[in-house]
């Protein structure tokens, strides 16, 4: 897969997770923000961790270059899109910017260490 997809395809994939878990818990009136925060932010840790592990980063630096990537396409799709529905209070909530935090960070976890033995 070609790098522009990987950094603006996987910010979008990443977004669209937390957009689906969180319109599925408002289709089924889950009223809970406790439940509703904590699945929707392990589903985007999971898939953000998983996204990339599958770019074979082996520096940090790269690394960043691609999270930081999908928190601005979450972020212009949050303003395109969820802003909408939410309005623009969405943006001072602090589980809000918690949430980018992780996407920015949690893929470092994932670089691939080179030289370990098997």
């Amino acid at each position: 897969m070609k790098k522009c997809c990987k950094f603006l395809g996987y910010g979008g994939v990443i977004w669209g997770v937390a957009f689906i878990v969180v319109s599925i818990f408002i289709g089924f009136k889950v009223s809970s923000q406790i439940i509703v925060q904590g699945i929707t932010t392990l589903a985007v840790v999971i898939t953000a961790f998983l996204l990339a592990k599958s770019l074979n980063v082996s520096t940090m630096k790269e690394m960043l270059k691609y999270s930081f990537s999908w928190v601005i396409v979450g972020l212009i799709l949050d303003a395109l899109i969820t802003a909408r529905f939410t309005g623009w209070e969405f943006f001072s909530r602090w589980e809000m910017w918690l949430g980018y935090l992780l996407i920015l960070v949690v893929p470092l976890l994932a670089i691939k260490s080179e030289g370990k033995a098997a």
